[in-house]
């Protein structure tokens, strides 16, 4: 079978239509918004019969030159590059202008193209995971994880190792907010607006200082949120996915790989709706409470939170499900709950140290990060190191078994609350959220309030002549023992 494949290829009996391309070729020749439209959508590749491709490629050299394209400019260009011949002709040339007639769904056939580049691509990877299939590679599960992540990149338009020229990422030619110029002085105009304030550029977790300081969760970056067990990592983490989901209706995906989604889930309708985890498990609430706790559920029933609490998974089978959350739900921020309870590639776990299995690990997870262009907060573990250390306060020789979390992540932060070693009035309920290193901007600390009983953080604002208005009592309580 797979040598019928491979023969029916030589054949050149890949998916292809030479119609298409002479319709959209003479399209562009003969008008401009049939050539703007055609380069917008269209790679080379696409174009599968050669002497397409030639033709194309010569219109796109012009572009750069920054010249108007007509049949005699191409035809000129061709001959200098001695391709004419090649490309059919200027008699070849004259009649795909001549097809141009009724060329105004440009745009639907542009389309077809690019679908035929994808069956193409499909048929390619095919026949390359059918080789390496009869070769029975060592690790199969790594093999199976390469084949996926492949497929992932056709159904997502990318291009493994694209090369691009400086001119071309000045010119934005892969960016839908245009040219890099044009993005600098929107940020300009935008800053001046803001009344000299940076604008958040990425996705809001609504924590204010939080999001001054990294300008929003930024697409394609990958965040350590590390602590010590017990300080609230994980209650932080739900907090920002509720926040994400909730108030920015965006997708959130989690990794769950120490708690059930049950108990993810008890924990969040404690938190929106005020009422302690210990009294919802003990069912020690009130009718109104009890009323309050189905208007949460009804509110957030709907609302695009999907996880996943599959325990045991090592690294590749993370991606694997991470890249199906992506095409099934859109995900907009991953959250992994937490890097130490991951596994290594199979193929490291018999020979290598854990440091060099976590090493591996968030190399891996900052290219999934890239891959999905989207925000991954991963939770971590603190060594005991800190529990040491006069204070306790973390830094980065904490993180445990790996150097290569810091190297390889975009955001590091550490959360960090005193009380949990000495409670006084005075740090009753406060927290600090250690940003220790910010690739892209500036780092500092965050004070955030923690309520215990919710398993919940806010922002704390000390200037302000009260608590916000949406604190309970118990909160408020808390807050005047912070602010005296």
């Amino acid at each position: 079978m797979a040598e019928h494949k491979h023969s029916a290829s030589q054949q050149g009996h890949l998916p292809h239509s030479p119609g298409i391309e002479r319709l959209v070729l003479g399209g562009m020749l003969s008008n401009t918004a049939y050539f703007n439209i055609g380069t917008d959508l269209l790679k080379t590749e696409d174009f599968y019969l050669p002497q397409h491709q030639i033709i194309f490629a010569a219109m796109q050299t012009l572009t750069k030159q920054n010249s108007l394209i007509d049949l005699h400019l191409v035809a000129e260009q061709l001959k200098t590059q001695k391709k004419l011949d090649n490309a059919g002709g200027v008699a070849y040339l004259l009649n795909l202008s001549a097809l141009a007639v009724g060329s105004i769904l440009i745009r639907e056939y542009a389309q077809t193209l690019q679908k035929k580049t994808i069956l193409r691509k499909m048929i390619a990877e095919a026949q390359r995971t059918e080789n390496q299939a009869f070769e029975e590679p060592a690790d199969v599960l790594e093999a199976l994880d390469t084949t996926q992540e492949n497929f992932f990149r056709i159904g997502q338009g990318l291009q493994t190792g694209h090369l691009q020229t400086l001119e071309q990422i000045l010119a934005g030619n892969n960016s839908l907010k245009g040219s890099l110029v044009k993005q600098i002085e929107k940020a300009k105009d935008d800053f001046q607006i803001q009344g000299g304030q940076p604008q958040i550029q990425g996705i809001l977790s609504h924590f204010t200082k939080l999001d001054q300081l990294l300008l929003g969760l930024q697409p394609s970056n990958l965040m350590i949120l590390a602590a010590r067990p017990s300080m609230g990592k994980t209650a932080l983490a739900l907090n920002i996915a509720e926040n994400i989901c909730f108030l920015e209706n965006k997708p959130v995906g989690m990794f769950s790989l120490e708690m059930s989604a049950d108990q993810l889930i008890r924990r969040v309708i404690s938190f929106q709706s005020e009422i302690p985890a210990q009294k919802i498990s003990q069912g020690a609430i009130s009718d109104d409470e009890f009323h309050t706790i189905l208007s949460t559920i009804d509110r957030i029933r709907e609302k695009p939170f999907i996880i996943d609490d599959h325990s045991g998974l090592r690294i590749t089978d993370l991606r694997a499900r991470a890249r199906r959350m992506k095409e099934i739900f859109n995900i907009q921020v991953l959250i992994i709950d937490y890097l130490q309870l991951l596994g290594g590639p199979l193929s490291h776990r018999a020979q290598e140290s854990r440091q060099v299995e976590i090493s591996e690990i968030s190399r891996m997870l900052k290219n999934l990060a890239k891959e999905l262009d989207i925000p991954i907060v991963c939770l971590a573990q603190l060594s005991r190191k800190v529990e040491e250390r006069a204070g306790h306060r973390p830094i980065m020789s904490d993180l445990r078994e790996s150097g290569s979390l810091e190297q390889d992540s975009d955001v590091v932060m550490f959360l960090f609350r005193e009380e949990y070693y000495n409670i006084t009035d005075e740090n009753k309920g406060k927290a600090e959220l250690i940003i220790a290193k910010n690739r892209h901007g500036k780092t500092g600390s965050v004070e955030l309030y923690f309520d215990g009983e919710i398993g919940g953080f806010r922002d704390l604002v000390r200037n302000s002549p009260g608590p916000p208005e949406d604190f309970s009592p118990a909160q408020e309580d808390a807050w005047g023992a912070l602010k005296s």
